[in-house]
């Protein structure tokens, strides 16, 4: 105990020398916590994390296949289905999107824009609302929208190969009178979906919503674009605009009989919903989850396929918070502190935590551990 006083001791001198004006309290804090790490029990501690209801594999399967069969699923899918086909992250397409407000000098501006968007991390909201003020043109019709859609598709590889989508479009096709799945809402602008069901060249019906006013034909798979729809090729007009700046995102958020808000909060509400690629962190997704949960008159769940933390990744994460913080960290704590237990116990409050928060919002997350084989694989059984 006498060297880790003599530690803290030392750390309070080269605190002061900094001219940090720390409170006593809180440097009585971290000498409270260098006392305290022999004497971490982190299965009370996992004891004492929020309990959920977790959902396995396997009841999730059950669940979905018994929907699918009842012709109540829908796919609800986010952008890890796309980048596959080579289309951007968000950080790349706002990298490319900037790159046209300062391409006077192509390479700097390249540079530029990858840096301005690692430094800063816009807010996906504020950096929409600055580049469609940027890229629009009064005398060129819906500029904006050509702009993200020719960034969209820059890099874009058809016949790029997943088996996520496979499965998908197989499970859009599977035998029945009518489709066996009720519909997909997806909010990503690409048309890969629509693409891939017509190199199929199979006899099944489908219709692409995007807009108000174009109403779902009872016989065909809806495809909703929810946040609008940026085809590779053909005319571009009013109706394709699209949710990335705060203006159109306004819009939806306040007027929650929208088209696309009346969809997702009937969909939520009255069938069973298994989310791909997506995170749940929209405002308005989370918003309208709450407002279908509450008009539910049944406790189904719907389900999230979300891919485990890998434990390398978080070791080498907690190792650099530890070498980055040497005055608070020195080499005697590490040594006290039981690296795989610390790291186990991080991990599980993140999936209690993942876990804690879909289930308030109706939505029981499975975790898996391989992207696109453990889905693909889902999805095969969901239809079998």
């Amino acid at each position: 105990m006498s060297n880790e006083l003599e530690n803290f001791k030392n750390i309070q001198k080269s605190l002061e020398s900094m001219k940090f004006n720390f409170s006593e309290t809180y440097l009585n804090s971290i000498k409270e916590s260098f006392e305290k790490l022999n004497n971490i029990d982190y299965n009370i501690l996992i004891k004492n994390l929020p309990t959920t209801r977790k959902s396995t594999s396997k009841t999730a399967i059950k669940n979905l296949k018994t929907a699918f069969s009842d012709g109540n699923l829908n796919l609800v899918l986010g952008a890890g289905i796309s980048s596959t086909y080579g289309l951007p992250t968000w950080d790349n397409l706002l990298q490319r999107l900037l790159l046209k407000t300062i391409e006077k000098e192509t390479d700097k501006a390249t540079v530029l824009s990858k840096f301005f968007t690692k430094i800063f991390n816009p807010s996906p909201l504020i950096a929409g609302r600055f580049l469609q003020e940027s890229l629009v043109d009064k005398e060129i019709a819906n500029k904006f929208e050509k702009e993200v859609r020719n960034a969209l598709y820059e890099t874009y590889d058809s016949n790029a190969e997943s088996k996520i989508m496979d499965e998908i479009i197989k499970i859009c096709v599977a035998p029945g009178n009518s489709p066996n799945l009720d519909g997909i809402i997806t909010y990503n602008y690409d048309d890969i979906i629509e693409s891939k069901l017509l190199e199929k060249n199979i006899d099944i019906p489908f219709q692409t919503i995007y807009g108000q006013g174009i109403n779902p034909d009872n016989k065909s798979l809806a495809i909703y674009h929810v946040h609008g729809y940026l085809p590779i090729s053909g005319p571009i007009n009013s109706h394709n605009a699209i949710t990335l700046g705060e203006f159109v995102y306004h819009e939806q958020y306040n007027d929650v009989y929208s088209w696309n808000n009346i969809v997702q909060i009937n969909k939520f509400r009255d069938k069973t919903c298994l989310f791909i690629g997506t995170s749940l962190s929209d405002p308005n997704i989370r918003r309208l989850l709450d407002i279908a949960n509450s008009q539910k008159t049944n406790r189904k769940f719907h389900y999230t396929l979300k891919k485990r933390p890998n434990k390398n990744w978080v070791k080498q994460k907690l190792d650099k918070i530890l070498e980055d913080n040497p005055e608070i960290f020195n080499e005697k704590v590490k040594a006290e502190l039981d690296f795989d237990e610390a790291v186990n116990f991080l991990i599980e409050m993140y999936n209690r935590f993942e876990e804690k928060d879909s289930e308030s919002l109706g939505v029981k997350t499975v975790w898996i551990d391989d992207y696109d084989e453990d889905i693909s694989e889902i999805l095969k059984k969901i239809r079998e």
